[in-house]
């Protein structure tokens, strides 16, 4: 893959590398106080949010990882990157047994899933600040109208906040590579400095949004890029987010894998994901 920054960009503020990728270790307010302080100081700044999925993909796929590693800040998204937080310190599998058992019983005997820091609920606060500091956003992805109903109703939320929402092209990669898309890409790359926003929000889904933001980043005129998942389907209404004390328990992902069975593949890397912190690959 083409090396697009300098070097590997330092990671602020704490931070634990799982799976050779180093996630901040912040709650969400000072999550937000750091991005301010970027943006204050004019840093541009490239943003992921690993869940296990990301980081059981990034294994089997080099490309991706480079790109979580270059990110200037990767929060962690998912109660199970908090548990292996604390796993990890374990030195052999008997003591990450324990400590895994142990931590995962805090996370649900204590709601640990308050401490997340997800996607969509950055989306939020990264809506808000725009709308406090007067930038504006641009939402791109989703399926049909999906980022325009999402935009208008944080309109609703925040009546400062400024942007544009566009679905965007149906881009498809293979190993790493698109396959076809170069022409749609550089439409779309035009399309958003002529807005110039602030802020951009891609949701074209894990690996093809990152690699989007990454592939671009010194063509984009922005101060802040982001990948955003499924964010839009839920600001949007499209889809509904699980009871608070579900979330607090840090069982959101089983909540919507009962509402939709289909992602039943996808929780699998869960699995996965915890028996690579067990055995050690961190």
């Amino acid at each position: 893959m083409k090396k697009i920054f300098k070097n590997t960009l330092k990671k602020d503020g704490n931070s634990d590398k799982i799976l050779e990728v180093s996630l901040v270790g912040a709650s969400m307010p000072e999550v937000i106080g750091l991005i301010e302080k970027r943006l204050e100081s004019q840093q541009k700044t490239f943003i992921v949010t690993p869940n296990p999925e990301f980081l059981v993909f990034s294994q089997e796929n080099p490309w991706f990882k480079t790109i979580l590693k270059q990110a200037d800040l990767a929060i962690p998204d998912g109660v199970a990157l908090i548990w292996a937080r604390e796993v990890i310190r374990g030195k052999n599998l008997p003591s990450r047994l324990f400590i895994g058992f142990k931590t995962g019983f805090q996370v649900i005997s204590q709601g640990w899933g308050a401490k997340r820091v997800t996607g969509t609920d950055l989306t939020n606060k990264l809506c808000q600040l725009a709308a406090r500091k007067d930038n504006s956003v641009y939402f791109l992805g989703g399926k049909g109208q999906t980022a325009t109903i999402a935009l208008k109703k944080l309109q609703i939320r925040y009546p400062n906040l400024k942007g544009w929402a566009e679905t965007g092209p149906n881009l498809r990669l293979k190993d790493g590579n698109w396959i076809k898309n170069s022409q749609d890409i550089d439409k779309w790359v035009n399309e958003i400095n002529q807005k110039q926003p602030d802020l951009l929000f891609v949701a074209f889904g894990m690996g093809k949004q990152e690699k989007f933001i990454y592939d671009n980043w010194s063509r984009l005129k922005v101060k802040l890029a982001i990948g955003v998942g499924g964010s839009f389907d839920y600001h949007s209404g499209q889809v509904g987010r699980a009871p608070n004390q579900i979330q607090k328990a840090g069982f959101e992902w089983l909540y919507r894998l009962v509402k939709e069975p289909w992602r039943f593949k996808r929780q699998l890397s869960l699995l996965k994901f915890v028996c690579l912190i067990l055995i050690g690959r961190n």
